[in-house]
């Protein structure tokens, strides 16, 4: 019978023996040659061997499927140095946090974790969900060491931890790279009090070297934003100058107002017209193939089948007022797709204004959005300085979405965040691309 050799990446171990048992397991016995360790509290080098512990039992990676024991009895080393002279058990590098694993098993169980659920894990790996819970309880940590980074464009958004049960958090993020976000906080709620604490722990030096903070419209965001940077500032006439040049209302919360307005006017002027022609199925039939046709936008018709635009230019034949309603917000969002100074775009949102206001008088669907712009008129500008928005974060709240999903909507904060973190910051470093 061949033999082979397997390589087990362990120091500090020399092999006495292997046993495989009756499940195929295999289990290896090995001697520790460590000949010193580091006192648990003086911190000096320890060298004086004073016995060994119990015998601790590991698991180490499977090969071929079957599970690896490693069986070692660890020795104690006695401290010269302290009073009472403690004993420090000596602990290699390579031994996970509960003393039972490796760190390449916690590493290769995280990683099976991905895109992937804990009983799942549990199943592929012959452990249980408790393991693997542990595993991710030690190895995912959810604070952030404002030491080790430095973003230069934050975004807040919020989503509902469980759909229906109005329990929201709000999402932090690091968007400096758009195709490389990283998870910045999971706050448990959205209101001032729930994110003031997260707002305060970010340094004053990285507040300052800010460039952006994209945030959508909710209410609660500003007042936390704006006590938090101006308390960055010791002059009264910088405070309102940092918190009107970083702060970004997000140009798609933008887009979404108008466009939930202007479609619940096609939704008006189309149940108008199906009632108008009500004994022509041919033309209901047109009427109720408009409604994706008319959400896409005009640099997106290239997406519509031919039958979609005859069904489309059957509509604004119909209604000359929705075709105009239509161009109003293509033009509103050709403006934000133009690169254009702050100043260009004042002017051309501020015609756009008038042209909009110039609709039909009675329930103008322009209103609400062109009252809300001159309310957050600079913020909403802001976009065209730093050209940041949370489309990256959008496509951060699908991953999200997703991973909710896969969980079967999570119930507690501290587990999501923690998915979200592995599953989000940790697999660039744990499954590295060429």
């Amino acid at each position: 019978m061949g033999t082979f050799k397997i390589e087990l990446g362990l120091s500090y171990i020399k092999i006495k023996r292997v046993k495989i048992d009756q499940d195929g397991n295999y289990h290896i016995s090995v001697s520790c040659t460590a000949k010193n360790t580091t006192c648990k509290d003086c911190g000096k080098k320890i060298s004086n061997v004073h016995g060994h512990c119990k015998e601790s039992v590991i698991e180490h990676l499977p090969v071929f499927h079957s599970k690896v024991f490693i069986h070692v009895k660890w020795p104690r080393f006695k401290c010269p140095y302290c009073d009472n002279h403690p004993t420090t058990s000596f602990k290699p590098p390579w031994l996970g946090g509960n003393g039972e694993l490796t760190l390449e098993y916690e590493n290769n169980a995280l990683k099976w974790l991905i895109n992937s659920t804990i009983k799942d894990v549990a199943l592929k790996l012959k452990t249980t969900e408790e393991v693997i819970e542990g595993i991710v309880s030690r190895r995912v940590n959810t604070e952030i060491d404002w030491n080790r980074i430095s973003p230069t464009k934050i975004g807040l958004d919020e989503i509902a931890l469980r759909k229906g049960h109005k329990h929201y958090l709000t999402i932090v993020s690091d968007t400096s790279e758009p195709e490389n976000i990283k998870i910045l906080g999971v706050i448990d709620g959205r209101k001032k009090d729930d994110i003031r604490p997260f707002l305060q722990s970010i340094p004053k030096d990285i507040l300052l070297s800010l460039e952006a903070i994209t945030i959508d419209m909710s209410a609660s965001y500003f007042p936390a934003l704006k006590e938090r940077l101006d308390h960055v500032y010791e002059k009264d006439d910088e405070k309102d100058d940092v918190f009107n040049r970083i702060v970004t209302i997000d140009r798609f919360h933008v887009a979404k107002l108008l466009g939930d307005h202007v479609d619940k006017e096609r939704k008006k002027i189309t149940d108008q017209l199906k009632e108008e022609y009500k004994d022509d199925e041919e033309t209901l039939n047109n009427i109720k193939g408009t409604m994706w046709p008319f959400r896409h936008h005009k640099k997106d018709v290239s997406d519509l089948s031919d039958e979609d635009q005859a069904h489309l230019d059957s509509l604004f034949e119909m209604s000359p007022l929705l075709k105009e309603c239509y161009d109003l917000r293509e033009s509103l969002y050709n403006i934000f797709e133009t690169e254009l100074s702050i100043k260009e775009a004042e002017k051309k949102i501020d015609e756009w204004i008038e042209s909009a206001e110039k609709y039909k008088k009675t329930s103008n669907p322009f209103t609400s959005f062109i009252k809300t712009y001159k309310t957050y008129k600079c913020n909403i500008l802001n976009y065209f300085r730093s050209r940041s928005s949370n489309g990256p974060v959008e496509g951060l709240n699908n991953k999200i979405k997703v991973i909710k999903r896969r969980g079967f909507g999570f119930r507690n904060v501290t587990n999501f965040a923690r998915r979200l973190f592995l599953d989000i910051n940790l697999k660039p470093q744990l499954m590295p691309t060429s």
